[in-house]
């Protein structure tokens, strides 16, 4: 059995040098010069306008399927597939979706490969955190609704046309000492094994 699933993972990882150096869900990256190329002058404006935008975008661009550029001479077989191949890209949003699809020539560029890592996270999903480690007093503004209390009232109609105050929000920061004696001192802690321990008595041993 673990022969067979080696072989067949050996043959789809084989298969990516049978189809221009591409396999399905691999993160595609534009060569430096594609724009220089003739098949990227052929494209039509809308599409060189996605192409940008996916770039721009800064998140991973994945291959979401091959198409060869010419039909197969002999169909079924899959002996014919072309290493001139069309490539379906879109835009890795995260959580297995996809946007900005669009086909583009194999040659614009190749594939990233960061096995066997997985992918690092791209810097337009991140964003800056306020994470404070060092705590810090907060600031409450005394004007907020939430930080005012209707005094002398039940909490019922009473309170209309009541005015607001600031509520008394303030807490102590150091510790009050209350003096005082126990009424009776306290008894010693006993668990169940100890107390059930405590009847039994030594015996002869065996050994």
């Amino acid at each position: 059995m673990a022969d067979k699933k080696f072989v067949n993972l050996h043959e789809s990882y084989m298969r990516r040098y049978e189809r221009g150096g591409f396999l399905v869900g691999d993160v595609f990256k534009f060569n430096d010069n594609f724009k220089s190329t003739e098949c990227y002058k052929a494209l039509g404006a809308k599409t060189k306008t996605m192409i940008d935008q996916m770039i721009d975008s800064g998140l991973h661009i994945r291959v979401i399927n091959i198409k060869d550029s010419e039909p197969a001479r002999y169909p079924a077989n899959s002996q014919t597939s072309s290493l001139d191949v069309v490539l379906d890209l879109a835009l890795d949003t995260g959580g297995g979706r996809y946007s900005n699809f669009v086909s583009v020539p194999g040659e614009l560029g190749e594939t990233v490969l960061f096995a066997p890592n997985l992918l690092p996270i791209p810097d337009a999903m991140r964003r800056k955190d306020k994470v404070v480690i060092k705590p810090e007093e907060a600031e409450e503004d005394p004007n907020n609704i939430q930080n005012q209390t209707a005094r002398g009232t039940t909490g019922t109609a009473d309170h209309v046309g009541t005015p607001l105050s600031p509520t008394e929000r303030s807490l102590p920061k150091q510790n009050t000492v209350i003096p005082s004696d126990p009424a009776t001192p306290s008894p010693e802690a006993r668990t169940y094994t100890q107390q059930y321990l405590s009847d039994l008595t030594k015996g002869p041993s065996e050994y």
